[in-house]
């Protein structure tokens, strides 16, 4: 490739463009890196306001469900001319019984004695107790009581009594056999957004969520389209200037680290699985849940790292170490390396540290696993996407579902904006790495003597010459 000169001014212009170029797309970033940061607070904590645990798994939410059902029941029941036969006879078959069991236990406690006095007693108790209580006339009377039975349960009074009773039968029944709902996370978002109910934080968040993802991939995309622009500028000028030009490196370079921060700050994946709606019949009365999230992860390089660190386990800080090196560490010296590779003497002098630099500038690439990570990120995505598909169907119950119970799932797995990014940083920095090594192509020939030099005169004379 022929190198040339090129004009000072148009240098000077493509520099100040491109220099442009890197400066709205740094602002970006930073604005990207903190609106993304955002909207993984707000989707995280939407997630929580929605965890199953506070609905689906509520023991508290299920009496109050009941207990509503409950309630209409007791508020639709009347006593129709159809239905009283069938409901005296039950009541009848009740009282009755009761009457019977009432009498056999009296007579059993008072022949029940263990010695004659005590059988005497209970001779003259039984002897007062069929003075006293006729239970053949009481029991003559049952369908009197049936219809007194009746009538009490039509009366509004009546009704309330009874659906308090209910309440508060089911209502000491999860408090002395279920554990209570932890709701200090849930408190805690609803202050930080200023909200009064889950309800209204939910909309709250939703919106905020739908405005944040929206301005974040416009932001995105311009910001991809700021630095490709800049690669194709510079990537034109470095072929007409037959040579890579010293500020071309160092704004490719900028370009390249500004997609790294983005990818290792902000999510690469995001893991969802949601049910949807779960609705079916219960004393045929419609029991419906909406939006209950049953697993919710979204988490940066960076996020990963610190989880693993703050666990204090020696595995785990081996691993985030690793993590932390050979996907940020590597791949930022790597690019840094570039722009001193591109100083370094072209011959052998620099020793050891022209080494140093021209490894991490053309050779670091196996040890910086940036391109592995892509390719894990996207194979735990399709991994994932599976998994949650197959484990939601399963709890969908497929065609072994009852056809009462309705349960429509989600599967809200995705490849976020920061796993995008990343890709774009590691094309970006091949791209600086092929230009700088096609650069330094023809200078390297240098080091190696040419093929068709002709020989030395004084060195092929004969000894005896």
């Amino acid at each position: 490739m022929t190198r040339v000169s090129p004009p000072p001014a148009r240098r000077l212009a493509s520099a100040v463009l491109s220099a442009l170029l890197l400066g709205a797309a740094v602002w970006l970033g930073v604005v990207l890196i903190s609106d993304l940061r955002t909207l993984q607070e707000d989707k995280t904590a939407l997630a929580e306001l929605r965890d199953v645990k506070y609905g689906l798994f509520n023991a508290e939410l299920w009496v109050e469900q009941l207990g509503d059902i409950l309630a209409r029941k007791i508020d639709s029941f009347e006593v129709t001319e159809e239905s009283r036969p069938g409901l005296k006879l039950a009541v009848e078959q009740i009282i009755d019984r009761l009457l019977v069991e009432v009498d056999g236990y009296l007579q059993r406690r008072n022949h029940s004695g263990s010695n004659w006095i005590e059988r005497v007693q209970g001779g003259l108790q039984q002897r007062v107790q069929d003075w006293l209580i006729d239970f053949d006339s009481l029991r003559a009377r049952v369908p009197y009581y049936a219809d007194q039975v009746l009538f009490e349960l039509e009366q509004p009074h009546t009704k309330a009594e009874l659906k308090g009773y209910l309440t508060r039968v089911l209502n000491q029944a999860t408090a002395t056999s279920l554990a209570q709902v932890d709701y200090s996370a849930f408190n805690a978002i609803l202050m930080r957004y200023g909200c009064d109910t889950g309800v209204d934080c939910t909309e709250q968040l939703q919106a905020r969520i739908e405005a944040g993802e929206q301005c974040s991939r416009q932001n995105a995309l311009l910001l991809l389209g700021l630095v490709l622009a800049l690669f194709l500028l510079n990537l034109l000028w470095t072929r007409t200037a037959g040579r890579l030009l010293p500020e071309v490196l160092g704004l490719l370079t900028g370009a390249a680290l500004v997609l790294l921060a983005i990818g290792v700050l902000t999510p690469m994946l995001e893991i969802e699985a949601r049910i949807t709606e779960l609705s079916f019949l219960l004393l045929d009365q419609p029991v419906r849940f909406t939006d209950q999230v049953l697993y919710f992860q979204s988490k940066s390089i960076m996020d990963v790292v610190v989880l693993l660190a703050r666990t204090g386990a020696a595995d785990m800080l081996l691993v985030a170490v690793l993590i932390t090196l050979f996907s940020l560490v590597f791949p930022t010296l790597k690019t840094l390396a570039s722009l001193l590779y591109y100083r370094a003497p072209v011959g052998t002098e620099g020793g050891a540290w022209r080494s140093i630099v021209r490894f991490f500038a053309l050779r670091s690439g196996k040890w910086s696993m940036a391109d592995v990570l892509v390719v894990a990120v996207f194979m735990a995505f399709i991994g994932f996407d599976g998994l949650i598909d197959s484990q939601l169907l399963t709890l969908a119950g497929g065609q072994t579902a009852p056809a009462s119970l309705d349960v429509l799932t989600t599967n809200g797995t995705r490849l976020s904006i920061g796993f995008f990014m990343f890709l774009s940083f590691v094309l970006g920095s091949l791209t600086i790495s092929t230009l700088l090594e096609a650069d330094r192509a023809p200078s390297s020939s240098k080091l190696n003597p040419e093929p068709n030099r002709a020989p030395n005169p004084e060195r092929t004379r004969e000894p005896g010459a």
